[in-house]
């Protein structure tokens, strides 16, 4: 039995691999910050179902929250054997009205994520990423090896720095 952060886990995505999770008799901390990217009924309804399965917890927290990720030891400080990073502002053309938003989240929050793996001697760390940063001509499939330096967009170039970020903690301090 392991021990799992997942961060986003309000979310459609992170709900199900939550789920998959607890099935095979982990324990999960989730944090999401439960904004309205999209209707937070959805959210409330997904992790209503979350909080009724034993070996779950959530708090309410803000990955771009550099002070409060670094500093809250009940939920970033615990010993986890891996982090999971679902947590993302997506949507491209809402990028494009406020790019800031995407940076903090995707970018900063990976970072601060990063950190608490570093700091922690965490030693898995994955992160989801968007076929959006493979740009206008990608190969279809779209082998992950494509070439990935031109994103159109604020949101496909903040998930494409949240990549990099990752292989530079890898490159570091070993975090895989």
């Amino acid at each position: 039995m392991a021990h799992y952060l997942v961060s986003g886990a309000a979310g459609f995505i992170a709900a199900s691999v939550i789920s998959q999770l607890l099935d095979a008799d982990h324990t999960v901390v989730g944090v999401d910050n439960l904004n309205q990217a999209y209707d937070v009924r959805m959210k409330e309804y997904r992790l209503g179902r979350l909080l009724s399965r034993a070996g779950f917890t959530f708090h309410r927290t803000d990955i771009s929250d550099r002070a409060a990720v670094l500093s809250q030891g009940e939920v970033y400080q615990q010993n986890y054997q891996g982090v999971i990073n679902l947590a993302a502002r997506a949507g491209v053309r809402q990028s494009l009205e406020d790019p800031w938003v995407y940076v903090d989240t995707n970018m900063t929050g990976t970072l601060n994520l990063l950190e608490v793996c570093r700091r922690q001697g965490i030693p898995k760390f994955i992160l989801a990423s968007t076929s959006s940063i493979y740009g206008a001509n990608a190969p279809l499939p779209t082998p992950e090896t494509a070439e990935s330096d031109h994103p159109l967009q604020p949101y496909a170039a903040s998930k494409k720095g949240a990549e990099v970020m990752a292989y530079v903690y890898h490159t570091l301090y070993g975090v895989d």
